[in-house]
């Protein structure tokens, strides 16, 4: 089975081909370890009748089974998903006790460790001691949400899991009751299929009685003879969901944004935005949901484009992270929401039905899609019901379908494209019309005149003095403001740099003649951001004025993205790097 960097390697080489060096720059390890990781994989695909990776100028990841490679993938994140029900439900578990569970290997169960560790990284930590055994700390939420997310993604392992342990926890009961005895604003924003994922989760971390803050509710399940330890945590988990939801208010909210909005200039940020942020935040403080891998890339993307917007949504969650403790909250969500507030007016003119068959993902997908695709105008619909009465007084010019297969569900609709999940770069693809370059290929010399470009002397190993000495060295000439050089230091101090292919930019938003100003700092050594090498800094000043001031990222990251640590280092002056941001 595929270990965790081998793994990494196909799901990267799924999105682009890449050089070797190129992969191992992005996994930190080496050139020789990654060709005997491709030799490793190559046996496997071969093994398993999928494919293989080819190496010609980089490697490419052929599959010539589809279904096949599906299944590989299913089957590795099926192990990393028991690893993690184990941990959930045994506190401090031996070694020898997770490998009898799972009937894994210890090195698989350290490579399935490393990849939740990453996975969640924001969510929860697994680490190992001598003596106690392997633990699982979780940040801001508990254990119960977790389980409770684990349990609906994969409903298939789980119930396979609680008929090996011989287990049928009633559910309909204790669900009777929930919604008997709480506020029906509850269940506003939390499904029937969440609440019996959490009631489940209830059942399987229920080992021992605790003190309980609602003896009434309390009573009530033990007179449905529910066991007292069950009906415990029952009691505890759906008490404290309750009070999350009574503290999550829209003053609350507003004034985490309006503290937020002070150093951006987002006007579109008005009370329907607040609406959004408040509904979302309730939604996944009710039911937790965590970032899928598969958004990952999509974001990504995203956020080349709009670097602006993704700072704004990264300070928000720190703001209201620290305003509501107990709760989960993804910059990612909320960048997609900002996204979505912000976006400039476009002609939206091919009339869009979107079927979906879960809301939450129908949301991301249509951010993604509006962002990438501005020319469709989309309509969600949630139910057989809605959808055959939109078709009937609308004639749509595509139909679109997000979910279990739609064209299998016997719908009133013949689709035009349908995907399940998030939807993919390929699937985009297929919907998207791309923008035209002449613009800022046109002005790029008056964005990025010769005297925007210093090459720093001596070797260098420390990003921030990079940064600072060739901002100096611009501000010396007259060529930054005190303020301009000042916000891009900040922004760079604050986190979430933006880093494309390895190069740094910083960025700013301020007022400018202009729509942008560029500025390179080239330099010898090796500096690292974030554990990624740096080779080049590239520094943007957009004006602030311009609701399409995020155009010039995206034209940076497609002139970039393919070179190589080797080509990057030797663009050491200002004509090789505008000869790169030139060419086709």
């Amino acid at each position: 089975m595929l270990n965790s960097r081998e793994l990494r390697i196909i799901l990267l080489l799924q999105e682009h081909d890449l050089s070797g060096e190129e992969l191992a720059t992005l996994l930190a390890t080496s050139r020789r370890t990654i060709v005997r990781d491709i030799a490793q994989i190559n046996t496997l695909l071969a093994d398993e009748k999928i494919g293989s990776v080819e190496s010609i100028k980089k490697y490419h990841l052929l599959v010539l089974n589809t279904a096949n490679f599906n299944q590989l993938l299913t089957r590795v994140n099926n192990e990393s998903d028991l690893v993690l029900l184990h941990l959930l439900i045994h506190p401090n578990i031996s070694m020898a006790e997770l490998a009898e569970k799972t009937f894994l290997s210890r090195q698989n169960i350290l490579n399935n460790i490393e990849k939740l560790n990453r996975r969640f990284q924001n969510v929860l930590k697994i680490s190992s001691k001598p003596r106690i055994g392997i633990s699982l700390k979780i940040r801001h939420i508990s254990k119960i949400d977790v389980l409770a997310a684990l349990s609906l993604d994969n409903q298939q392992l789980v119930t396979k899991q609680l008929k090996q342990w011989q287990l049928d926890p009633e559910i309909e009961t204790p669900a009777r009751i929930i919604r008997r005895q709480l506020p029906e604003q509850l269940f506003e924003y939390l499904t029937a299929g969440q609440l019996h994922a959490q009631i489940l989760a209830c059942y399987l971390v229920a080992q021992q009685a605790v003190t309980v803050t609602n003896p009434a509710l309390l009573n009530e399940f033990v007179q449905h003879e529910i066991n007292v330890s069950v009906a415990s945590v029952l009691t505890n988990f759906f008490e404290a969901k309750l009070k999350l939801l009574t503290d999550l208010t829209m003053a609350k909210v507003q004034t985490a944004i309006q503290v937020t909005k002070t150093r951006y200039t987002l006007d579109a940020l008005d009370n329907n935005f607040t609406g959004e942020i408040l509904n979302h935040l309730r939604r996944s403080s009710m039911f937790s949901t965590f970032v899928p891998e598969s958004l990952l890339e999509q974001v990504r993307y995203l956020k080349i484009q709009n670097p602006f917007a993704f700072d704004f949504a990264f300070d928000l969650t720190r703001k209201l992270q620290s305003t509501f403790k107990s709760s989960q909250i993804e910059d990612e969500y909320i960048a997609l929401y900002v996204l979505r507030a912000i976006e400039t007016p476009a002609a939206h003119n091919v009339r869009t039905l979107m079927y979906a068959t879960r809301q939450s993902v129908a949301n991301i997908n249509k951010m993604i899609i509006t962002e990438q695709v501005p020319n469709l105008d989309i309509e969600m619909v949630f139910s057989r019901e809605q959808l055959e009465t939109r078709l009937a007084y609308i004639d749509f010019d595509l139909v679109i379908g997000n979910g279990l297969n739609p064209n299998d569900l016997r719908l009133p609709a013949q689709f035009d494209s349908t995907f399940n999940g998030i939807i993919s770069q390929d699937e985009l693809d297929q919907l998207k019309n791309l923008g035209s370059e002449s613009y800022i290929q046109e002005n790029l010399l008056k964005f990025f005149p010769k005297s925007h470009f210093v090459r720093l002397k001596g070797v260098h190993h420390s990003a921030k003095r990079v940064l600072r000495d060739g901002l100096a060295k611009f501000s010396d000439l007259g060529l930054l403001t005190d303020d301009q050089a000042t916000a891009l230091i900040n922004r760079e101090e604050a986190g979430n740099q933006l880093v494309l292919n390895h190069i740094s930019i910083p960025h700013a938003s301020t007022e400018l003649v202009d729509a942008y100003e560029l500025f390179a700092i080239s330099f010898d050594g090796e500096v690292k951001i974030a554990g990624k090498p740096i080779y080049l800094m590239i520094m943007v000043l957009a004006n602030q004025g311009r609701k399409d001031n995020g155009q010039v990222f995206g034209y940076i990251y497609a002139k970039i993205r393919h070179l190589s640590a080797a080509q990057l280092q030797q663009l050491t002056d200002h004509e090789q790097l505008i000869d790169q941001l030139k060419q086709n």
